[in-house]
């Protein structure tokens, strides 16, 4: 199964992507959001990228992930 991503790649570099989604096993349950806020320390990490102190110093290769659902991401047409 396919889902849009926001992922940090680096200081001031996010970008929207599709991603797969692992399989669900029987412990797990997946929700679509229909709403998501932005905290003030995604804010610092998106515009420190790696020297923030929980952004991995790797980010550029392995992006973090922000997930929203397909059809509520407001980013999709941008």
């Amino acid at each position: 199964m396919k889902t849009k991503a926001v992922r940090l790649h680096g200081a001031k570099c996010v970008k929207l992507e599709e991603v797969d989604l692992p399989e669900i096993t029987n412990e797990e349950v997946l929700v679509k959001v229909v709403s998501d806020t932005v905290c003030a320390s995604t804010y610092k990490a998106v515009m420190q990228g790696s020297e923030h102190k929980r952004v991995p110093p790797d980010v550029a290769l392995n992006p973090a992930d922000t997930k929203c659902a397909e059809k509520s991401c407001r980013w999709e047409k941008r």
